[in-house]
């Protein structure tokens, strides 16, 4: 097995004399155990100092938002329509990203006693500008739009505003098409002149880059009455970055390990209702909470239901507003479960009848299907079956589908090539959304699936990532404490992998085994039911060791993610 981890590796650059002397300066100077220290050197973080840097992350590391292109533009143009009390416009995405950045600006512009309009459209009208939004905005007489997580594909969309005398300022992080939006500013981090270093921010990172530049801008020329503290933001930043799966690296993770700080020790309106109404059940909020309890009923709204509801949440202030929010939220995520549970259900059933094994893709299209629900679809075939999926409805007469990549390809690239087959695309290396005629779907799949094979981007059997081989002595309470102060975990920065060699592993039940190292311990821990356990005295693994309670007892347990008879490479 290769190593996958994230971050700068040392390869082969070093002596294994350097290495000794890097892993033994980080492991005294930061006083952490020695395998630690080797986890960290293995996931690129070769020095104390940069040690130091990735364990206790400083917001002031955070990097300088005027990296970004038309940074200052955009920031002088919300300030000029600040000071002129036009009627600004913020136009969202129905997802966690762009609703979270919706949140971000609305609440800015409180501290100014500015209510803008806001806008998202809804999955009908599907993502990014649309021309009869503008005609509403004009005639509510709106002078700025301010596009949040879409706008830069949108070029007939912004030319069209732009033509009656509205200005654009798009916060935006999707992939640039070859023609840029004529907006009088486009902030993206992905455009090809940025020098900003972390590329794949969510849009509600762009946004709060965005805030802290124009809070710096509206200080120097006096026009702060009073402090405002972004970093009581850094809890809706979390929400939108967990939720839109960027890497947790660089000015993602600085952001998102102060944005959960903050919900353990100041939680807000919205937060306090989830814990009232037991929706929450845990005393620290974790990237499980996140992922799987917050994140799911932010996007719940904006998949089978209002968006706007998630928003209304999100700016609550009075914790029974907040609670009644939620309540249509709890309502909204059952009944997306419902719908999500029955697509995939029958998509899952078509695929193991008829679909190939050989075929490298998934692209599946039938026009009953609840369009709020593809990208979830899409996600969970793309996890199950390994490889890319475009799950696809009708809409008004008009095809339209979600995909999620899989084995490390860029999904944008892949359909970009293709869009002479699509009427509107748009998206970014992890995840896409299209349009199309009837008449080209089959022809579209089949083009998808000659390019996904053509560029050899499946990988069939993931390779599992290795940090370090451990023995079980230097597996303690301790050490978990130390591996903690890695989170959060997620893309980018997943939770630890070790190599062991244990002496014994014994089925039980649900996918629990006992683990006997050499010196006859036992330990907890779980492996899928279809691993085999190989006949040998000499059996190898790579788990992930998680601190585990059960009856008030603390233990680590070991989730097994390979197992052979030969050692793994690390």
């Amino acid at each position: 097995m290769n190593r996958d981890n994230p971050g700068q590796k040392m390869g082969t650059q070093g002596t294994h004399k350097d290495r000794a002397t890097s892993l033994r300066s980080i492991a005294e100077d930061l006083n952490l155990p020695d395998l630690m220290a080797r986890i960290l050197m293995a996931r690129g973080i070769d020095s104390p100092d940069a040690a130091r840097a990735f364990l206790r992350p400083r917001l002031e590391d955070l990097s300088d938002p005027f990296l970004i292109p038309d940074m200052e533009k955009g920031v002088k143009r919300i300030i000029g329509a600040v000071k002129r009390k036009e009627k600004i416009c913020l136009y969202g995405d129905y997802d966690a990203d762009g609703v979270t950045s919706l949140v971000l600006m609305v609440n800015f512009l409180k501290h100014f006693d500015i209510e803008p309009i806001t806008y998202i459209p809804s999955r009908q009208e599907g993502y990014g500008l649309h021309a009869g939004a503008i005609d509403l905005f004009r005639e509510k007489g709106v002078t700025l739009l301010v596009s949040l997580d879409c706008g830069s594909s949108n070029v007939e969309e912004v030319r069209y505003a732009s033509k009656y005398g509205i200005d654009t300022v798009i916060i935006d992080h999707h992939e640039m098409a070859d023609e840029a939006p004529p907006a009088h500013a486009l902030i993206n981090p992905k455009r090809k002149d940025s020098r900003f270093p972390t590329r794949d921010l969510a849009a509600c990172g762009v946004t709060f880059f965005f805030l802290l530049a124009l809070r710096r801008i509206m200080h120097s020329d006096g026009l702060l009455t009073r402090a405002i503290n972004l970093k009581k933001e850094l809890d809706i930043v979390t929400i939108g970055t967990v939720g839109d799966m960027v890497p947790l690296i660089g000015d993602n993770r600085i952001m998102v390990k102060h944005g959960m700080e903050m919900m353990n020790k100041k939680p807000k309106a919205w937060l306090k209702s989830m814990y009232k109404s037991r929706a929450i059940t845990k005393e620290v909020i974790d990237e499980f909470t996140l992922g799987f309890i917050i994140v799911p009923r932010i996007n719940a709204a904006g998949r089978v239901s209002q968006p706007e509801r998630s928003l209304n949440f999100l700016t609550s202030e009075d914790e029974f507003v907040a609670a009644a929010c939620l309540k249509d939220l709890q309502d909204a995520n059952k009944h997306r479960q419902s719908i999500e549970e029955k697509i995939l259900r029958e998509i899952v059933n078509d695929l193991k009848k008829g679909h190939p094994d050989d075929r490298n893709s998934i692209v599946v299209f039938n026009e009953k299907w609840h369009v709020g629900v593809l990208g979830i679809v899409a996600q969970k075939l793309a996890e199950m079956f390994k490889k890319p999926a475009i799950v696809i409805t009708k809409i008004n007469g008009i095809w339209k589908g979600s995909g999620r990549g899989s084995g490390g390809m860029d999904l944008f690239e892949t359909i970009t090539a293709l869009s002479p087959l699509l009427l509107k695309y748009g998206g970014h290396r992890y995840a896409c959304g299209i349009s199309l005629e009837e008449e080209n779907l089959v022809r579209f799949a089949d083009a998808f699936e000659k390019s996904v094979k053509s560029n050899g981007v499946i990988v069939k059997k993931l390779e599992i990532n290795c940090d370090s081989g451990a023995d079980f002595e230097e597996l303690t309470t301790e050490l978990m404490e130390y591996i903690g102060q890695l989170s959060p975990f997620g893309i980018g920065n997943p939770r630890p992998n070790l190599s062991l060699n244990p002496a014994q592993i014994v089925h039980l039940k649900n996918g629990r085994v006992k683990i006997t190292d050499r010196n006859n311990r036992n330990w907890h821990g779980y492996m899928s039911v279809d691993k085999s356990i190989p006949l040998s005295d000499n059996i190898h693994i790579i788990a992930t060791p998680v601190l585990r309670e059960e009856m008030g007892r603390q233990f680590i347990n070991l989730n097994i993610k390979e197992i052979a008879e030969t050692p793994f490479n690390q």
